[in-house]
C-alpha cells in the first residue's frame, strides 16, 4: 500500500508553477536543475532575508530579473522577448488548465488563488515584454527582436499549431494593452507596426498577385480590432513624423506601406509584365475577366484599409484629429500630383493616393448616401477658415509646420485674386466662429481633396495616356501606309523600327489594360459619383437664391450674381466646381453606365443624381456664368451636354432648304443620352433657361484666357451648335425659345430667363450674330485652304513604283498629315456653323440685317459663294471626301439659303409698321450684297443656281426664289451707282473716317473726339471695345448721337441724289 503524497502548500505550489514557468529554480538539488537555470544569487539572498527559498508571487519579479541577467541571456541563446513570450505561453497554458477539466477537482478558492497568482506574474511578464518592445536597449540584444516575433505570429496561421503564440497572440494583445493603456501603448506597439510596414515594402507581400500582402491586412487587422490599441496607433511617434512629407508618406509613416498596396501599375509592375501581359491580344471578354478578378482584390484592399483607419477614427475625438490631420498633411505635401507634369518620386503614386480617396469617401457614405441630403446644411462653406487655418487653440489643427495652412490658403478660388483671398483669410481669422458640424465638414472637405489629388489627377493621367497611344499607332500606320515618303536609307532601316515601334505599342497597351481595370471600375466610379452628387448640391445651396436647397426648390439666382453669402461662394477652392465637372465628363465619355447605374441615381425623386442634379448643376452655371470665373469650366459643362446630347453628324437629316439628307437610327446610341434629353424635357429650368444660355456662352467663350484660345473656342462653339441643332430638332419648344430669344431685345422687353436686362440681351445677340459671322469666313476659308493643300500633295504623291528621292518631298508626309488632321476638324466646324447660321436667318432674320453687321455678312457670303461656286471650286475635290466630312454641296445650298432668308419678304402677316421694317431690312441686305465689289457677281449667283439644280439640292420653289434674290441684287447694283456719286461728291466730314463711306447716323466718341456712322462703330465694338482711333476703352452706351450733323448730311444727300438723277 503507497503512502499518498503530502498535499502541498500554496507556496509549494507556487514555486514548482512558477520554475517551470520561468524555467528556473532556487534548488541546486531540484531533480530538473539540468533543464532550468539556476539562479544562486537569488537564493542566497532569501537565506539571507531569513525567507523561504521558494519562488513566490512576492519574490517573482526578483527571479524574472535575475533571469534576465546577460550572462543567462547570452547563455540561454533566445532574446529577452522570446524569454518572456515562451514564459507566458506557458503561464497561459497552465491557467487554461486550472480554468478546463483539470482544475475542476480542486477547491473552488484554491483554484482561484492560483488562478490570481498565475494572473499576477503573467502582468509582470507582460510588463517586461512591453518594456522591451519600448526601451530595447534596456536588455541585452540577442535573438530574434521582440517587433519580430510578433509579426511572425501575426503572419502565421493560428489554425496551424494548437496552443501557438499564434492562437494566443489575440490574448497576449488585449494584456499588452490593458497593462500600458495609461503608460505608453503607442510606443509599445510602434515596434510591431513598423516591422510590419517594413514587411510589407517587401515584393512577396506588395503585389496584390501574391498572397502575402492578404496576411499582412489580416495582421493589422487584428492589431486594429483591440480598441485600446486602435486608440494607440495615431499615437505612435511613427504615425505621422514632422519629416515625412510627399513621397515619404509612402514609406516613412505607419500606415504609408499599407496604403502604398496598389492594383495600379506603377505600384506594382508584375501586373503590367505579368498579369496583363498577353492582354492586348485577348478578347474584350477575355480582358473583362481579367479586369473583374483584379477589382475583386482591389475591393478587398479597400475594404480592409477602411476597416482598418475607421477602428483608428472611432477610438476617440483625439484620435480621429490625429488621423484628419494626418491625411491633410499627406494631401496637402502631395499637392504636386495635379500638376500638369508629375515628378513621381517626389510625391505618393497612384495606388497610395486612390486608396486614402477611397478611405475618405467610404467614411463620408453615412451624409452622401442620405436620399434627401438631410445633414448637408451641415458642411459650412467656410471651413477652410474655421479649420484648416485655425490653430489648435482656436478649434483648428495641430500643424506646427504649416504645411496644411499653406496649402489650403494657396489654393485657386472661385471667384477670387490672391489680394482677395487673403484679406478675407485675415478678416474671417479675426472673427470669433466655430463649426458646429462636427466630423462631416471634416471628412467632406478631406474626401474633395483627396479625390482632387487622387482619382481626378489620375483620370487626367489616364486619358493622356490614351492620346499618346492614339498618337503613336497613326504614327506607325503612317509610315507602314506610306513607305514612298520616306528616304531610300530609311527604308532600309525600316523593319527594325518598325519592330521596336511595336514592341514600344505593346507595353503601352498592356499598361492601358491594366489601368482600365482600375479607372473603368465601376465600383470605384459609382461611390464617386454618389460623394459628388453631394459636391454638387452643396454647390448648389451655396447659389441657391433662398440657400435652403435641397430642403426646398432651387430658386435661380438673380443675373446680377446677388447670391447668398456670395463672399463664401467666391472663396471657395475652385477645384469642388473643376473636379466635379471633370468627373462627369469622364465618365459621360469613358463609363455612361455609371451614369444610369441605379447605386448611382441614389435620391428621392428630385434629388437623384442623373435624372434631376446633373441638368440643374449645368443649366444654373451656363445661365448665371458670372458665378464661376474660368471659363475653361463652363466649356466643359458644353462638353457634357454635347455628350449626353449627342447626334452623330452621318445621320444630319434637318439640312436647311436642302433636299437628301442621312437616314437617322442606324448608328446606335448609348441610352443614357435619350435619358438625359428626357431629363431636359422635364426640367423647367433647362427648358426655359438652356437655349439662351448656350448662345450667351457662344459669345463669351470667345476669350478663354489660356494661350490656345483661338482655337478653344471653336470647338466650344462646335459643341455648342451640336447641342442646339438637337434640342431644335427634338422638340418645337426650343425653336420658340430661340425665336422669343432673338426677338424680345427688338420688342423692349426682357426675361430672367435671359439676362434679365433687354440691353445686355441686345448686346449679346448682337455679338452673337458677328461671332457667327466671323467664324464662317475663317473656317470655311481655312477648310478650303487646307483641303486645296491636301490636294495639291495628293496629286503628286510618291508611289511604290515612283518612290521619292533622297531629300525630296521628305515634308510632305508631315504637311499632309497636319492638313488632314486640321482639315477635319476644321469642316466639321464650318458645316455646323453654316448651319446654324441658315437655321437662326430663317427663324429670326432681324438680327442678321441689322445696319451695323449687314455689310459685313453680306460680304463674307458673297466671298464664300465665290469659293464654292467660283472658278476655283474644282481644286477642292480630295481623293476621300467622306473622310474630312466635306460635302461642298450642302453647305452651298445652306449657304444659298441664307440670302433667300434675309434678301426676300417671309409672306407672312404682319402689322403694316412691321412690314415696313422688314421691307427696310431686306432693301438693306440686298443694296449690301450688290455693293460689295470684291466679290459679287451676278455671274457667280448664275454658277451656284446651275449647281443646285443638276445636283437636285433644292426644290423648285427654293430656286425659284434664290433667283428672285439675285434679280433684287442685279437691280440694287445699279442704285450702288447713286451712292458712289454721293460719296465722291461729300465732304470730308460727311464720311466715315474708317470706311469712307457717306454718313446717315453720325455719332462722336468722347474717347477720341472722332466722328463715325453709329453702324459701323457698333459693328467695330461688337468684336474689339475700344476706340479705333487711340485704342482707349470704349462701349455703345458712351457713343454721342450729333443729331444737328445728321440732318445736315439728309438735306446734303437730297440736293445731290436729285442732281444725279437729274443728269441720268
Amino acid at each position: 500500500m503507497t503512502t499518498p503524497k503530502p498535499e502541498k502548500s500554496f507556496a509549494q505550489w507556487q514555486d514548482d508553477a512558477l520554475s517551470n514557468i520561468l524555467s528556473v529554480t532556487l534548488d541546486n538539488a531540484n531533480p530538473k536543475r539540468g533543464t532550468r537555470c539556476y539562479l544562486k544569487s537569488v537564493a542566497d539572498e532569501l537565506r539571507s532575508e531569513g525567507l523561504a527559498v521558494l519562488i513566490t508571487t512576492q519574490v517573482f519579479e526578483r527571479v524574472l530579473v535575475a533571469r534576465l541577467d546577460e550572462d543567462m541571456v547570452v547563455a540561454s541563446g533566445i532574446s529577452v522577448f522570446e524569454y518572456l513570450v515562451g514564459s507566458w505561453q506557458m503561464s497561459q497554458t497552465v491557467v487554461s488548465n486550472l480554468c478546463g477539466a483539470k482544475g475542476k477537482a480542486l477547491d473552488l478558492a484554491v483554484r482561484e488563488a492560483r488562478v490570481q497568482a498565475l494572473r499576477e506574474a503573467q502582468l509582470l511578464l507582460v510588463s517586461y515584454m512591453g518594456l522591451s518592445l519600448q526601451i530595447p536597449d534596456m536588455f541585452p540584444q540577442q535573438g530574434r527582436s521582440g517587433r519580430a516575433i510578433i509579426v511572425d505570429a501575426l503572419l502565421a496561421d493560428p489554425n496551424a499549431n494548437a496552443n501557438s503564440l499564434a492562437e494566443q497572440l489575440p490574448e497576449l494583445l488585449s494584456q499588452l494593452a490593458a497593462r500600458f493603456a495609461n503608460d505608453g501603448l503607442p510606443e509599445v506597439i510602434a515596434p510591431a507596426i513598423s516591422e510590419l510596414g517594413l514587411r510589407t515594402l517587401q515584393r512577396a507581400n506588395r503585389s496584390l498577385l501574391q498572397p502575402g500582402f492578404r496576411s499582412i491586412l489580416a495582421a493589422l487587422d487584428t492589431l486594429t480590432t483591440n480598441r485600446q490599441i486602435a486608440a494607440a496607433i495615431p499615437h505612435m511617434p511613427t504615425f505621422d513624423p514632422e519629416e515625412c512629407n510627399g513621397r515619404r508618406m509612402q514609406t516613412g509613416t505607419a500606415l504609408g506601406p499599407f496604403m502604398a498596396l496598389s492594383g495600379f501599375p506603377a505600384g506594382d509592375e508584375s501586373i503590367t509584365k505579368v498579369y496583363y501581359s498577353d492582354a492586348p491580344q485577348r478578347s474584350h471578354q477575355d480582358r473583362e475577366s481579367l479586369h473583374t478578378s483584379l477589382r475583386t482584390t482591389v475591393q478587398f484592399l479597400h475594404s480592409a484599409l477602411f476597416e482598418i483607419v475607421n477602428r483608428l477614427i472611432r477610438s476617440g475625438a483625439d484620435e480621429r484629429t490625429l488621423v484628419l490631420q494626418l491625411s491633410l498633411r499627406t494631401l496637402a505635401t502631395n499637392a504636386l500630383r495635379s500638376g500638369m507634369q508629375v515628378d513621381f518620386t517626389k510625391v505618393v503614386d497612384d495606388g497610395f493616393a486612390d486608396n486614402l480617396a477611397f478611405v475618405w469617401m467610404r467614411l463620408s457614405e453615412p451624409f452622401t448616401n442620405d436620399a434627401r441630403l438631410t445633414r448637408l446644411a451641415r458642411v459650412d462653406p467656410d471651413w477652410v477658415t474655421m479649420r484648416a487655418l485655425r490653430s489648435v487653440a482656436d478649434g483648428g489643427l495641430n500643424d506646427d509646420q504649416s504645411h496644411i495652412s499653406t496649402y489650403w490658403r494657396e489654393l485657386t478660388r472661385i471667384d477670387a485674386d490672391k489680394e482677395q483671398i487673403d484679406a478675407y483669410l485675415e478678416q474671417r481669422l479675426r472673427d470669433q466662429m466655430s463649426s458646429d458640424g462636427g466630423f462631416i465638414p471634416d471628412c467632406f472637405f478631406t474626401t474633395a481633396v483627396a479625390l482632387h489629388l487622387g482619382l481626378v489627377s489620375t483620370i487626367a493621367r489616364y486619358i493622356d495616356m490614351m492620346k499618346q497611344i492614339g498618337r503613336f499607332k497613326n504614327e506607325i500606320e503612317r509610315v507602314r501606309n506610306s513607305p514612298g515618303t520616306l528616304t531610300p536609307a530609311q527604308r532600309a532601316n525600316l523593319p527594325l523600327v518598325m519592330q521596336r515601334w511595336e514592341s514600344q505599342l505593346q507595353d503601352m497597351k498592356r499598361e492601358k489594360c491594366a489601368m482600365d481595370a482600375q479607372m473603368l471600375d465601376p465600383r470605384r466610379l459609382i461611390c464617386a459619383m454618389v460623394f459628388y452628387r453631394f459636391v454638387i448640391c452643396f454647390l448648389l445651396r451655396q447659389v441657391d437664391a433662398q440657400g435652403v436647397f435641397p430642403q426646398q426648390a432651387f430658386t435661380m439666382p438673380a443675373e446680377n450674381g446677388d447670391v447668398n453669402a456670395a463672399e463664401k461662394w467666391r472663396m471657395l477652392p475652385e477645384f469642388l466646381i473643376e473636379d466635379a465637372i471633370e468627373f462627369v465628363v469622364f465618365v459621360t465619355t469613358y463609363a455612361p453606365d455609371v451614369l444610369t447605374d441605379s447605386t448611382a441615381q441614389v435620391g428621392d425623386d428630385g434629388l437623384r443624381m442623373f435624372d434631376d442634379i446633373l441638368p440643374l448643376f449645368i443649366v444654373t452655371f451656363l445661365a448665371r456664368p458670372k458665378l464661376i470665373r474660368n471659363p475653361y469650366l463652363k466649356a466643359k459643362l458644353v462638353d457634357i451636354l454635347h455628350y449626353l446630347t449627342y447626334r452623330d453628324p452621318r445621320e444630319d437629316d434637318d439640312y436647311v432648304d436642302t433636299l437628301g439628307g442621312n437616314i437617322p437610327g442606324n448608328i446606335r446610341l448609348h441610352p443614357s443620352i435619350q435619358q438625359f434629353q428626357a431629363n431636359l424635357d422635364n426640367n423647367t429650368l433647362a427648358r426655359a433657361y438652356l437655349v439662351p444660355a448656350l448662345v450667351r456662352f457662344y459669345v463669351d467663350i470667345e476669350q478663354t484666357g489660356s494661350s490656345s484660345q483661338f482655337y478653344e473656342k471653336f470647338q466650344t462653339r462646335y459643341y455648342i451648335a451640336r447641342t442646339l441643332r438637337a434640342l431644335w430638332a427634338r422638340a418645337p419648344r426650343y425653336v420658340e425659345v430661340t425665336r422669343r430669344f432673338f426677338m424680345q431685345s427688338g420688342l423692349g422687353t426682357s426675361e430672367a430667363t435671359t439676362t434679365g436686362s433687354t440691353r445686355r440681351d441686345q448686346r449679346v445677340i448682337e455679338e452673337f450674330v458677328t461671332r457667327l459671322m466671323t467664324d464662317t469666313t475663317y473656317l470655311l476659308d481655312e477648310s478650303l485652304s487646307k483641303l486645296a493643300v491636301i490636294r495639291d500633295i495628293e496629286k503628286r504623291q510618291p508611289t511604290a513604283e515612283a518612290p521619292a528621292a533622297e531629300g525630296n518631298d521628305s515634308d510632305d508626309a508631315s504637311r499632309l498629315d497636319d492638313a488632314e488632321s486640321r482639315a477635319r476638324s476644321l469642316v466639321s466646324l464650318a458645316n455646323e456653323t453654316v448651319h446654324m447660321l441658315a437655321f437662326l436667318s430663317r427663324l429670326v432674320p432681324r438680327p442678321f440685317q441689322a445696319s451695323e453687321v449687314v455689310s459685313r455678312l453680306a460680304a463674307m457670303l458673297n466671298y464664300n459663294l465665290q469659293q464654292l461656286a467660283g472658278p476655283k471650286c474644282s481644286s477642292l475635290k480630295v481623293q476621300d471626301m467622306q473622310k474630312y466630312s466635306f460635302n461642298p454641296r450642302v453647305l452651298l445650298s445652306e449657304l444659298t439659303s441664307v440670302y433667300v432668308h434675309l434678301g426676300l419678304p417671309t409672306g407672312k402677316q404682319q402689322p403694316a409698321a412691321a412690314l415696313i421694317e422688314e421691307t427696310e431690312a431686306i432693301d438693306r441686305f440686298v443694296m449690301a450684297v450688290a455693293e460689295d465689289d470684291r466679290s459679287y457677281s451676278q455671274a457667280l449667283f448664275d454658277k451656284a443656281l446651275y449647281i443646285l439644280e443638276q445636283r437636285s439640292l433644292k426644290n423648285a420653289q427654293s430656286l425659284t426664289r434664290l433667283r428672285e434674290f439675285a434679280l433684287k441684287c442685279q437691280g440694287a447694283k445699279v442704285d450702288s451707282r447713286a451712292m458712289l456719286f454721293l460719296e465722291n461728291e461729300a465732304p470730308d466730314h460727311y464720311l466715315d473716317p474708317l470706311l469712307a463711306s457717306l454718313m446717315t447716323n453720325p455719332v462722336r466718341l468722347p474717347t477720341s473726339d472722332n466722328v463715325m456712322e453709329l453702324s459701323a462703330i457698333k459693328g467695330q465694338l461688337l468684336s474689339d471695345p475700344r476706340d479705333p482711333f487711340n485704342r482707349a476703352p470704349l462701349s455703345v452706351d458712351m457713343l454721342e448721337p450729333l443729331p444737328e450733323l445728321k440732318r445736315e448730311i439728309a438735306e446734303w444727300r437730297e440736293r445731290k441724289l436729285a442732281e444725279y438723277q437729274a443728269q441720268q
